[in-house]
């Protein structure tokens, strides 16, 4: 009677067995189907793009196209858009339509939006299913360089600074297919060339470059003026041994105040030309509007304060003509 019992268990634990491993086989297919990364595309931009609320609604009204087009296989598109400000606050939003009716009377400026999109699509040729995830992040350069001034030590120079936060956009697909990866990148690339931008100037670029030489260079030219200057003018009857010491002593006096009034403008010249910066940003509360009037300013400054030191450096380098003539006449009078 045991015996029987336990051969009719043996059998019903075989059927089970069978049927556990083929539902385990199909858990394991579609964890590792709803676990697989899919390759990536990437794109950054570093063009000085000026971006409002109007620019972003068209980013996301030509994305939601774009996915449409592909005929997702749910009619529901996965979306999140996160809007980070300075001083670390963040605000995220499961819609579109929330972050429209989000506030914009913030005073903290704008850093960076991230707008998010997830959808599948159906392979009807091989019965499968590609998952992909869209992900644009468009960043204000006036902010992030804003941040990085009030954080960073103050031996740190603007040259530097201007020269770390780069990249106004950028945009990541995950995808099963390349080919229409590719549909969103160039979507983008429409979307950044449709943005106004600000004008560019190329020459200040170029004297960034070399802007930590003009100081040196600068009172070396000056060095340079003022000893042929003086030397062409000398008037050997004049130089007897009444004058001699008396020279020596107001020329010496004149050659300092002359490199020091250099130095300051010259150095004014390089100020300005790395605190010049080229305005890209994100436009989309009043925080933000305020930043942006405040980097507009700075940069009218650093022209006039670049004009400034220019024209002192001039009148520095013509006094050098006439140098000899000015100790003379202290001498004289």
């Amino acid at each position: 009677m045991n015996d029987i019992s336990g051969i009719k268990h043996n059998e019903s634990s075989v059927g089970l067995v069978s049927k556990d491993e083929s539902q385990l086989e199909l858990f394991f297919k579609m964890y590792e189907r709803i676990n697989a990364k899919n390759e990536e595309i990437s794109k950054s931009y570093t063009n000085n793009i000026l971006v409002t609320i109007k620019d972003i609604q068209e980013l996301h009204l030509k994305t939601v196209q774009s996915i449409n087009a592909l005929q997702p296989a749910m009619s529901q598109i996965g979306i999140r858009i996160a809007v980070s400000h300075i001083e670390g606050e963040s605000e995220k939003f499961n819609s579109f339509e929330e972050f429209l009716n989000h506030n914009k009377t913030s005073p903290n400026p704008t850093s960076d939006i991230q707008m998010t999109y997830t959808f599948t699509l159906h392979d009807a040729e091989r019965s499968t299913f590609e998952n992909y995830k869209v992900n644009h992040v468009v960043r204000s350069r006036v902010t992030s360089i804003s941040q990085i001034e009030q954080e960073a030590p103050a031996f740190i120079s603007k040259l530097l600074i201007s020269s770390i936060a780069t990249t106004t956009a950028a945009t990541t697909i995950e995808y099963s297919d390349y080919v229409k990866a590719r549909l969103f990148t160039a979507m983008f690339d429409e979307w950044i060339k449709g943005c106004d931008e600000s004008k560019n100037m190329g020459f200040i670029n170029i004297l960034k470059k070399v802007s930590y030489f003009i100081p040196q260079v600068g009172l070396m030219v000056i060095y340079a003026l003022i000893a042929y200057f003086t030397a062409s003018a000398i008037d050997e009857n004049f130089l007897n041994s009444d004058y001699i010491v008396k020279f020596v002593v107001i020329y010496a006096s004149v050659f300092l105040i002359a490199r020091g009034v250099c130095q300051i403008c010259l150095r004014e010249i390089e100020e300005s030309i790395n605190g010049y910066l080229a305005l890209s940003f994100l436009n989309i509360s009043k925080g933000d509007a305020k930043i942006i009037k405040a980097f507009s300013s700075r940069n009218r400054y650093s022209i006039l304060w670049g004009l400034g030191g220019l024209t002192g450096t001039i009148f520095v380098g013509i006094f050098t003509s006439v140098a000899y003539d000015f100790i003379k006449w202290l001498l004289l009078s």
